[in-house]
């Protein structure tokens, strides 16, 4: 444990340091997207990694402490800037593991390791952007480097590095236009002093920093800032309206490949890597093609999210999570509002997974709906470990439940309870399957007059064509009802059907 001390306590003073911080990082958050959530993001992702370390006994050593954060980080990564984050803290450690441990590590190791570690950040991002975290990066570096040249010791070469990222922060406020037309600097950028802040302090003492002049995050006294951040046009140059995340496990090096598929459909792409895992992100119009690109690659779970919903959403109000294991489903559920997880083949739904889109859903409550069996059953287990959020498991099992109850969702006036409008859409909607040699007599035997929508979930292959027999009979039986057909794209069954009636 001794060998671990410094680096555990700096791990999790980081991450209770932007804990303490993210409402205020939060509320700065003007880059890449307007959405309110860096502070959120980041200490999400911080709180993954010390996870991962806690299941560690005490006598792990640094090595094992360093792999632990690693793979929790980069698996539980939130949004473009727990990416980087995490992609620079993985570099940052590995160097210093090299030199012996936080513990032993002399000042050119520290610096070497700062350098390594924006290095790492800058490759994470497809195209960077000055005036952010990445040259709040390459400026601690500097300054390490500067303080090493003048033979400081570690602990004045971490100080240093804090001083030069303090002052790379408030030139983001000029750097970045839409810092500076908030009046804020860049909200990651600060989450990353931060985490220098901390490592200072573990270093060279609590009150290392006690005599320098912090950075004021919101620069200028006025309104505007707010305004910038709620109030933005969210339009197809902020990066596009949803955000895709997905790992993988290749031992193959994919950055250059995930990267160029993703800066073909959208922005804010970072792609980071370690231990054989690889989290990707972007933000995108055009979801379904990113989620064909981490359908490609045999991603296991993907996340998609509306990012201008999510923006306007409540942390404080009840969300709503969708399971999936039809991939096609991931843009039409999150369009409608949900935190999609889309897990092509549901026996292989991690824990981690499912409470991180439990957790991207709201800070307090969230209703699940699940489209197969076992991605049910590990959200009921889920909801019986979880005190918080608070889980309501919708009694539904079935792509077409999944519809119908994300869509009721929508239709929630004040005043009607969430969860209960939800069960009881589920419950007024008939469920099948069929081969699709014979759809149009398998629908025929669950419609009659009262039908009021049929819904046809197509799994990979099978053409629209199909659905043209169905909407002849539903025609026939009940000639005022909607027949909608998806592109569920999943393996089996061939068609997925729902049927609505009218009570």
């Amino acid at each position: 444990m001794a060998e671990t001390t410094d680096l555990r306590r700096w791990l999790d003073a980081g991450a209770r340091a932007v804990k303490h911080a993210r409402g205020r990082l939060d509320a700065i958050n003007v880059f890449p997207v307007p959405d309110s959530d860096t502070g959120t993001n980041i200490y999400l992702t911080l709180q993954e990694g010390n996870r991962s370390v806690a299941k560690l006994g005490p006598e792990a050593t640094h090595r094992e402490v360093v792999a632990a954060f690693a793979r929790g980080a980069l698996m539980g990564a939130r949004g473009n800037s727990g990416v980087i984050v995490s992609q620079y803290l993985t570099a940052f450690l590995s160097a210093i593991d090299t030199r012996g441990g936080l513990s032993k590590v002399d000042a050119k190791g520290i610096a070497r390791a700062l350098d390594l570690a924006a290095d790492a950040a800058y490759r994470a991002v497809g195209s960077p952007v000055e005036g952010t975290i990445l040259t709040v990066a390459r400026a601690a570096a500097k300054g390490a480097a500067d303080a090493v040249v003048a033979k400081a010791g570690k602990e004045a070469t971490a100080v240093a590095a804090v001083v030069a990222a303090r002052a790379a922060l408030a030139l983001t406020h000029e750097q970045l236009p839409s810092a500076r037309a908030a009046g804020v600097v860049d909200a990651g950028a600060a989450g990353l002093v931060l985490q220098l802040e901390m490592l200072a302090e573990t270093l060279a003492g609590p009150q290392a920093l006690a005599a320098l002049d912090e950075v004021e995050w919101e620069v200028e006294d006025r309104v505007r800032h707010a305004v910038g951040v709620h109030d933005h046009d969210h339009s197809h140059d902020d990066g596009g309206a949803f955000e895709v995340m997905f790992v993988l496990a290749s031992d193959e090096d994919l950055r250059e490949t995930l990267t160029a598929n993703l800066e073909s459909i959208g922005t804010s792409v970072a792609v980071t890597g370690t231990h054989g895992l690889w989290q990707a992100h972007v933000h995108t119009d055009e979801p379904h093609l990113a989620v064909e690109h981490a359908i490609a690659h045999q991603a296991q779970q993907i996340f998609v999210r509306n990012v201008l919903m999510g923006h306007e959403a409540d942390r404080g109000s009840t969300g709503v999570v969708a399971l999936t294991s039809c991939p096609g489903m991931a843009e039409p559920l999150a369009e409608a509002g949900a935190v999609v997880l889309v897990v092509p083949d549901p026996t292989l739904l991690k824990r981690r997974a499912l409470r991180r889109a439990v957790k991207d859903a709201s800070g307090v409550a969230a209703v699940v709906v699940a489209g197969h069996p076992a991605l049910r059953a590990a959200a009921l287990e889920l909801a019986r470990k979880r005190r918080k959020p608070v889980l309501t498991v919708l009694d539904a099992q079935h792509e077409a439940h999944v519809i119908v109850a994300v869509a009721a969702a929508t239709l929630v006036t004040p005043g009607q309870d969430l969860a209960t409008e939800m069960a009881d859409a589920v419950a007024a909607t008939l469920v099948a399957e069929s081969s699709g040699d014979a759809l149009d007599e398998d629908v025929d035997r669950m419609i009659d007059g009262r039908t009021e929508i049929v819904t046809l979930v197509l799994a990979a292959g099978v053409p629209e064509s199909v659905a043209d027999a169905v909407r002849l009979s539903v025609h026939g039986t009940a000639p005022l009802a909607d027949v909608n057909v998806y592109r569920g794209g999943q393996a089996e069954p061939a068609v997925l059907i729902g049927v609505e009636r009218a009570e």
